[in-house]
């Protein structure tokens, strides 16, 4: 199990995705932008992909990966620890 303190400050996204694992589980938390609807703008978020390990994210298949994006705060960051925590099988 992961806690949120791990996943290092906010402010480290703003530059560099962050890789981890829990146990076989694989993790990667990064920034992305995303289109606003109806708008030519964009919006901040962090997404969040996990994949069973050993290996690492480039050298996973697309299929093994399932996706999580949250908001690009503390609170989307609590998000996405949860998140990851409940992707133990």
């Amino acid at each position: 199990m992961i806690e949120r303190k791990s996943l290092l400050a906010l402010n480290f996204y703003k530059s560099s995705p962050f890789t981890g694992s829990d146990g076989n589980l694989r993790y990667r938390i990064e920034k992305i932008q995303l289109p606003i609807e109806g708008s030519e703008d964009t919006e901040t978020k962090l997404q969040a992909t996990v994949w069973p390990g050993p290996y690492a994210f480039a050298k996973t298949e697309d299929e093994k990966k399932t996706t999580f994006v949250a908001a690009f705060s503390e609170d989307g960051l609590q998000d996405i620890t949860d998140w990851i925590n409940s992707q133990h099988v």
